[in-house]
């Protein structure tokens, strides 16, 4: 008998979810709240993955970095089988990569990861990146020759710029190489991208903050997508009989294909990412396949998680109302509404000026913050009251005019301005949000624009030379006719320069050993060199009595010098870890570091905009093609479907377009405090880009929304409702 019934419940069971299968293709809008749920919840797999995914990349790079990291000679490792050396070099992008100088000095120790074989003296092995990326300059030939590339197990990242370098001589005698034992320790500082990865929680909170967010805003949205229709079917079955289980499994039902196929779709990216290597957009970092291979259970329980996170939406965000026609009182949200409108502009006023006069940094950061989340939680409410006021006056301008389209849609907005604030509002954040994450990447990239600057005014006419030994007559030899060195060293007395006669007169010092004078008299780029108003100490030598482990190469008339192979000439004759660059190149570098982690902000605000304003869009329309179900019975009045274009124009285009102004309009106000000291700067691109994506994103909508109204309206017949 208890199987029975256990077999009874679940045909119930069954049946309840072929009734909800149904009433999704029955239903009108079913459509629009069918790629609603599919979009939700492939934003919030995406989302779900994406957090998996920095943890296996974390995790990935940090085993890597740890695989190839020295292990000092210590106590535990008392015999010495190698040398080592770490040194950073650039490119001409002014990115700095990781050369590491390796010497065995014992057959008993193995090569670091990635190297098949340890490399001839006088030879390198480079990472694919790096080779690509500095083809144009010669990177083969600048430390030696090229003995083949560092495969996968031996780099952070498959986008890494990383060099195993082996010495033509040997490097003892130099106190910057060290002893080792062998490869595999706790991960060093300096050694790879390793070292500019920021905390893990960071990069957490922005997944959390600009994605995560947005996609579940999205799944509530279309969660309640169309629950008029559903509340009159809930009444019936619940007149026949039905209990709660049986609503639930009818909703969830409907639900459960577009459920299922947004999870596959959500999924889709972390599958490509387990069979191929991911470059990020914006962020400069490749993410590697066998990371995520190792965390494809991970990735499979996220999309799963994503799928009942949906399913368990859409069953508790169904709520049974009873009939509006009720009684019983409600409490109004006038007085609310009226505060949250003046409480708006109040808030962005504080997140605007209140940083200026806040006595301390602390202060001055949560009033900005404070402001612009507390102004953008309030703008709805402000949004709404603009609707209602804007749709009253377009019914009574195309009142007088004798336009249709104008006079329902100023109608429609008055009567459910919440719809049209929700949509532009939506819009509005998501600008404000992107905008934000641009002004803290233009922040955190100013350092690259001041050292940038500095090397803008004297160029690669000046380079300095910094190395473990002292520079030897063979690379002064070697330089093209046009350049000179100068050997640099500090003394109590000032700074030494040496040099002969003919190169010390060309940068306009005088030929007299034990002569000072100072930078402001000599050559400009002495002056950004050593100081503005540095002592100098002059002596005169000879080319072959140059010493030194630090010198100028200037160039006689003030061209560039060709960096590529300046930095290839002291690879082959000088010292391993001498370093040439260019004035201001260290800067740079450090800012570029800075520039490519605040990339990620920029893209996960790239990602959670577009699924914000998507999400919400999506509502939009649905909401609009319920009300042209309503109005289909106009066409009979006014002989014409393009009715329903005008009343998409005006119902999904406008709010749009206007939106998008808004939207740069608040982002330009919350700028106002980071541009203020000159360290952030707003992007004419993404503001165009903002302008043109809001505009865009209205055609589309328009043209579908009137498409649909205009067919919804042919199928059209009266009945007795």
């Amino acid at each position: 008998m208890t199987g029975a019934r256990r077999g009874s419940a679940l045909a119930t069971a069954w049946q309840m979810l072929r009734i909800g299968r149904a009433a999704r293709r029955g239903r009108s809008g079913g459509a629009n709240r069918f790629a609603a749920l599919v979009f939700a919840t492939a934003s919030l797999c995406v989302a779900l993955t994406a957090i998996v995914a920095v943890f296996a990349g974390y995790a990935g790079t940090e085993q890597r970095s740890a695989a190839r990291s020295p292990q000092r000679v210590s106590g535990s490792h008392a015999t010495a089988l190698g040398r080592y050396l770490l040194a950073n070099d650039t490119l001409s992008d002014a990115r700095s990569y990781t050369v590491a100088y390796i010497e065995p000095t014992s057959p008993d120790i193995a090569p670091p990861p990635g190297l098949s074989r340890w490399p001839a003296p006088g030879a390198a092995v480079l990472s694919p990146a790096l080779l690509k990326a500095g083809a144009d300059e010669g990177i083969a030939e600048r430390y030696g020759k090229l003995a083949g590339t560092i495969s996968p197990q031996g780099l952070a990242s498959p986008g890494e710029r990383y060099a195993y370098v082996r010495p033509a001589h040997t490097m003892r005698g130099i106190t910057e190489a060290r002893p080792i034992h062998g490869f595999g320790a706790e991960p060093e500082w300096g050694n790879g991208d390793f070292t500019h990865q920021r905390p893990l929680w960071n990069l957490l909170l922005v997944i959390v903050g600009f994605v995560l967010v947005p996609a579940a805003a999205c799944l509530v949205l279309a969660a309640r997508m169309g629950a008029d229709e559903r509340d009159r079917r809930t009444a019936l079955v619940t007149a026949l009989g039905a209990l709660p289980v049986h609503r639930r499994l009818i909703v969830l039902g409907e639900a459960v294909l577009p459920v299922t196929l947004g999870a596959v779709l959500g999924a889709l990216p972390a599958a490509g990412g387990c069979l191929f290597d991911v470059p990020i957009p914006l962020a400069h970092f490749t993410l590697h396949a066998p990371d995520l291979r190792e965390r494809a259970p991970w990735l499979v329980a996220a999309a799963i998680l994503a799928g009942l996170l949906a399913l368990a939406a859409v069953s508790v965000l169904h709520r049974h109302r009873r009939s509006a026609a009720a009684t019983r009182p409600r409490v109004s949200r006038g007085a609310l509404s009226r505060l949250a409108c003046w409480a708006c502009p109040v808030l962005l006023l504080i997140a605007s000026y209140g940083p200026g006069l806040a006595p301390s940094p602390a202060l001055r950061v949560l009033l900005q913050v404070g402001g612009t989340l507390g102004g953008f939680a309030t703008l709805p409410a402000l949004i709404a009251a603009a609707c209602t006021a804007a749709g009253a006056a377009l019914a009574e301008a195309s009142r007088r005019w004798g336009g249709p389209a104008a006079l329902i849609a100023g109608r429609w907005m008055t009567a459910s301005a919440a719809t049209t604030a929700r949509l532009v509002c939506a819009v509005v954040i998501a600008i404000g949000l992107t905008g934000e994450a641009q002004l803290w990447m233009s922040r955190m990239a100013e350092p690259v624009r001041q050292a940038t600057a500095a090397h803008d005014l004297v160029g690669d006419s000046l380079l300095t030379v910094k190395s473990p030994r002292e520079i030897t007559p063979q690379f002064g030899t070697a330089l093209p006719p046009h350049a000179f060195l100068l050997s640099v060293r500090e003394g109590q007395d000032g700074v030494h320069l040496s040099g002969t006669c003919t190169d010390l007169r060309a940068v306009r010092l005088p030929c007299r050993s034990a002569a000072t004078t100072s930078t402001h008299r000599a050559d400009q780029r002495l002056q950004y060199a050593l100081g503005h108003d540095a002592r100098i100490v002059i002596e005169v030598t000879t080319p072959s009595e140059r010493t030194g482990k630090a010198a100028l190469v200037l160039t006689r008339d003030g061209t560039a010098l060709d960096v590529s192979t300046i930095k290839r000439t002291a690879g082959h004759t000088l010292a391993p870890g001498t370093r040439v660059s260019s004035l201001g190149a260290g800067w740079i570098s450090g800012g570029k570091v800075l520039s490519d982690q605040s990339g990620w902000l920029l893209f996960f605000g790239l990602l959670g905009s577009a699924v914000l304003a998507v999400g919400f869009a999506l509502n939009a329309q649905a909401e609009f093609l319920r009300r042209g179900h309503a109005a289909a019975p106009l066409t009979v009045l006014c002989g014409r479907r393009t009715l329903f274009y005008g009343l998409s124009g005006w119902g999904l285009l406008a709010p749009l377009v206007v939106s998008g102004a808004i939207g740069v309009l608040v982002h330009t106000w919350l700028a106002r405090p980071l541009v203020a000291d000159g360290y952030a700067s707003i992007s004419p691109a993404l503001v165009l880009a903002a302008l043109a994506g809001s505009t865009v994103l209205g055609l589309v909508l328009w043209i579908c929304g009137g498409a649909s109204a205009a067919r919804i309206s042919r199928r059209w017949r009266p009945t007795a409702d």
